[in-house]
């Protein structure tokens, strides 16, 4: 199983607010599904490629989503057009992308590098 974490103040995020106004608490919850289905079926947290580097199945997305496949569309525009999947990887293959994601990921594998043990960073 893969962690992620949702910081406090994730629902203040110009591009979770913008979720959050298109489709309510119904876009954060299938936003949250697909984070969890990246983090989970990703060859990388937020690389939504399979270890083939191969884009994972947009229908395999959409049913983790819960969404419908009309919300589940307009949750991906909003999402590519505010920066919180990457536009460029969507373009090129359809692939989702999340860079907030990626970075956890960088350090994760730092951490692993320098043979230290990954995991949450809880203030002292």
């Amino acid at each position: 199983m893969k962690w992620f974490q949702l910081d406090s103040d994730m629902p203040e995020d110009p591009k979770i607010r913008a979720v959050a106004r298109a489709f309510g608490a119904e876009g954060i919850g299938g936003l949250v599904n697909v984070w969890c289905h990246v983090a989970k079926h990703g060859r990388l947290p937020g690389q939504g490629i399979d270890s083939r580097g191969a884009p994972l199945p947009l229908e395999d997305l959409r049913e983790a989503s819960l969404l419908t496949v009309e919300k589940f569309e307009q949750l991906l525009e909003l999402c590519t057009r505010t920066g919180h999947f990457r536009r460029d990887a969507w373009e090129r293959h359809h692939g989702i992308w999340i860079p907030a994601m990626e970075r956890r990921a960088d350090r994760y594998s730092k951490k692993l590098a320098q043979g230290q043990q990954p995991g949450f960073d809880w203030p002292e």
